[in-house]
């Protein structure tokens, strides 16, 4: 053996004692504990309808599937839910959806939606908060068929399925905008 392979074979030992076989390398680690226990999230919910109406033009409809609507005709649902907002920094908006089916008569109507939180009628935008949480939100829903100005026989006979409509809340993000 020459020289420097000795060497090295004896560095390489070198090494091996002060690494593994003298004892090993070792670090240290400590822990902190906090203070918070279980943390639970909140819950965004609408009740069941604690009332719900359809009517055709002012005349109450007990089954609406069984109506055939004419252009002129304005159906109305008006229901009522209780609202579960908990989170404290929760904030939910109110929509009405699920009338865009195809083919059908939906894109003939005209949906407006409407709705009150208690006795306070909220405006496009308005934000349901923890303050609402157990509050009643009723929605009024327009269906209208409008009248025209002129001829359109393409609507005769189409459907829309009024039950794939839904009333929703739907929570928009709580960080706060950073400055």
């Amino acid at each position: 053996m020459n020289k420097s392979t000795k060497g090295a074979v004896a560095a390489g030992a070198a090494a091996v004692l002060l690494l593994g076989g003298a004892g090993s390398l070792a670090y240290w680690n400590a822990e902190g504990d906090i203070t918070g226990g279980t943390i639970t999230a909140g819950e965004l919910k609408l009740t069941a309808p604690t009332t719900s109406q359809w009517t055709l033009n002012g005349t109450t409809v007990a089954n609406p599937a069984a109506v055939l609507i004419v252009p002129g005709d304005e159906l109305k649902y008006t229901g009522s839910w209780t609202v579960k907002a908990t989170g404290q920094n929760i904030k939910a908006l109110v929509d009405f959806d699920g009338l865009a089916e195809t083919p059908s008569i939906a894109d003939k109507i005209t949906v407006t939606d409407t709705y009150t939180l208690g006795t306070t009628a909220l405006a496009e935008g308005d934000e349901l908060t923890v303050a609402d949480n157990g509050k009643v939100l009723t929605a009024t829903v327009l269906v209208d068929l409008p009248f025209g100005t002129v001829v359109d026989n393409a609507s005769q006979a189409m459907t829309v399925n009024l039950t794939a409509g839904k009333v929703t809340l739907t929570q928009k993000d709580a960080t706060p905008a950073v400055a």
